[in-house]
């Protein structure tokens, strides 16, 4: 290779780090910063980080607030640092797919994203308190995603339009900005000239002039007319309700308003209707659209907020009682609440036996003169034939060849149809093994009444023994079964509920003691008893009483103030039992416990139920 084809080196251009077909540059010599510039040495660099806030457009940005770059290459560890929220919705879809739950967020999940940046612009704070609830309302409802995948009568929208009849506010009512849209269409229509008038007059008929134009109310506008005026005042009077106690008026319609018209019995409802109202309640004092009341509706946010968990629980109360410890006492003693029960009827072994044969006299007066011939007087095929017959109705299985015959059930159902007929009956021995409770205790006083949840106390982890008994007694002991009682079971304690609702439903406005209790109960009139009376005579309408529920699971669903309406059925010693052995002197006498089940369960109701006075 000759000297001339080796090429020589470029010379360098001033200010190029990395000339063209030029060799690799290393530093130093370093390039001149470009004018105007400082280069920062790396002692004095701060690393600003990455921030947890996302910036502009939900976008990930550094200390600075610049936005990142994303690499060519995607390495395992890189991952975004910011709070994003489309980092937030994929981490949320792995906890629910986690959890069992589905991964699409919930309807109320998705509205609290923006909640905090809506407001009402649609309301002239210098109108009336009518004006500006009719503008919020409209604004509350446009602009947001209402969700439509719930079932007829339930769901958001369904609860949302109920409530703004329930206050007034009736689905599409004008707001200020519709009712000036609407004058100056009026006025539009008053400077049309009397030739067009007349033009419309003859294009429409028989067709009179309307009442706006002319003054003049005919004799068939005038029902509809007055059936607007009528609407409109009853609807400025539910809105002076709402106004004078925001608190109250949510409260009824949380509760004997909902139950008049059926709300609660959608399970979808029970948890709408206070998401729905909090909502409303919470964009109302954002916007300041209340001022004056400002303080009433933030009170109702703690009624919400108590909704938000009693309403639920009111439902899944009453699927799961009486509890199985209700109904293994209901097995024991059988069934105090009046209502249907079962009955058990004896039928005769054999089937081809009828009882007409022995019953008609005349039958077996002819079957004697007859002697041994007897004569075939049933018909071909007769209704409930049960011979060989094709076409008759009542064949047996084995006669029938597709087994299709009627009021037969097939074989091959009878393992189907077991599982319905099979009902397992609850057992005292399944929670207190070998007791003796049904030897000692038997049933009291059966009472009917809506009775209010005061307090409720866990099993006693350490309860007093029970007093020995005497040398040679060997009965059943009453108290250590109750005792056995207070260790493993909770107690709710009820007191009376009088006149609940106002008397809509008499049957628990009142206690009523019914047929199937024994023992002494005060009746209305009469004098009081005297303290130290045994045993002590019952007071429905002032004595509380206590009751027995077995799981925990139906404790965490219990709050105090709730109420619960149902046959009580208490439990008494029976007898004076064995005497105890005495031990010493003792001051005090300790008292009989008295315990309670739950027979029937007929009304649950949150703790803030109030009714319209």
């Amino acid at each position: 290779m000759s000297t001339t084809d080796v090429k020589s080196p470029q010379p360098v251009a001033e200010g190029f780090v990395n000339p063209i077909d030029g060799p690799f540059i290393r530093f130093p010599p370093f390039p001149t910063a470009p004018e105007g510039t400082t280069v920062m040495s790396f002692k004095n660099f701060q690393e600003r980080g990455i921030c947890v806030e996302p910036g502009p457009e939900e976008a990930e940005v550094d200390g600075l607030g610049i936005p990142t770059v994303p690499l060519r290459v995607r390495h395992e560890t890189d991952q975004c640092k910011t709070n994003t929220k489309r980092k937030r919705q994929a981490e949320d879809a792995k906890v629910r797919k986690k959890g069992g739950k589905p991964s699409q967020r919930l309807w109320w999940e998705q509205w609290e994203d923006g909640e905090a940046i809506r407001f009402s612009i649609g309301f002239n704070p210098h109108s009336s308190r009518f004006e500006r609830i009719h503008a919020a309302a409209v604004d509350f409802t446009n602009g947001r995603t209402w969700p439509v995948n719930f079932a007829s009568e339930s769901g958001p929208r369904f609860i949302w339009d109920k409530f703004q009849r329930y206050i007034g506010l009736p689905e599409g009512s004008p707001t200020p900005q519709e009712k000036k849209k609407a004058q100056a269409k009026k006025d539009e229509d008053d400077d049309i000239s009397d030739d067009d008038m007349d033009d419309e007059d003859e294009g429409a008929g028989n067709a009179g002039p309307s009442a706006s134009m002319t003054g003049i109310i005919t004799d068939q506008q005038l029902p509809a007319l007055a059936a607007n005026n009528k609407a409109a005042a009853t609807n400025e009077e539910k809105l002076v309700t709402f106004f004078n106690s925001p608190e109250t008026s949510i409260k009824v319609f949380m509760s004997s308003y909902a139950r008049a018209k059926g709300y609660i019995w959608a399970d979808a409802n029970l948890e709408c209707i206070p998401r729905i109202l909090g909502f409303f309640v919470n964009f109302l004092l954002r916007s300041k659209v209340l001022p004056e009341i400002e303080r009433n509706l933030r009170r109702s946010l703690d009624v919400i907020a108590a909704a938000l968990i009693e309403l639920p629980n009111t439902a899944a109360i009453a699927k799961a009682t009486p509890d199985k410890l209700s109904l293994a006492c209901s097995a024991c003693w059988g069934k105090k609440a009046d209502g249907y029960s079962m009955v058990v009827i004896d039928t005769p072994k054999e089937s081809g036996a009828r009882p007409s044969d022995t019953s008609d006299p005349q039958a077996e007066k002819e079957e004697k003169a007859g002697g041994d011939e007897k004569q075939d007087t049933t018909p071909k095929n007769p209704w409930g034939s049960t011979n060989n017959d094709s076409g008759a109705w009542g064949n047996s299985a084995q006669d029938s060849d597709d087994g299709n015959a009627w009021g037969i059930i097939p074989e091959s159902l009878e393992a189907d149809l077991s599982s319905w007929t099979n009902i397992k009956q609850e057992n005292l021995l399944d929670f207190l093994g070998p007791t003796a409770l049904p030897l000692t205790h038997t049933t009291g006083i059966v009472e009917r009444s809506m009775r209010q949840i005061k307090s409720v106390s866990g099993p006693s982890p350490n309860p007093p023994k029970s007093a020995a008994q005497g040398e040679g007694i060997f009965e059943p002991d009453a108290d250590a079964v109750e005792v056995e009682l207070d260790r493993q079971f909770t107690k709710v304690v009820l007191s009376p509920m009088i006149d609940w609702d106002g008397g809509e439903s008499p049957v628990y406005s009142k206690p009523t003691i019914l047929e199937t209790s024994q023992g002494p109960v005060v009746q209305a009139g009469t004098p009081e008893v005297a303290e130290g009376t045994t045993p002590k005579p019952h007071d429905p309408l002032k004595d509380e009483i206590t009751i027995l529920v077995e799981t925990k699971e139906h404790v965490s669903l219990l709050r105090e103030g709730m109420a619960i309406g149902g046959t009580w059925v208490q439990l008494v010693r029976q007898g004076e039992g064995a005497k105890k052995k005495k031990k010493g002197k003792s001051k005090s006498k300790k008292s009989i416990p008295s315990y309670w089940y739950l027979d029937e369960l007929a009304i649950v109701t949150p703790s803030f139920w109030t009714v319209v006075t």
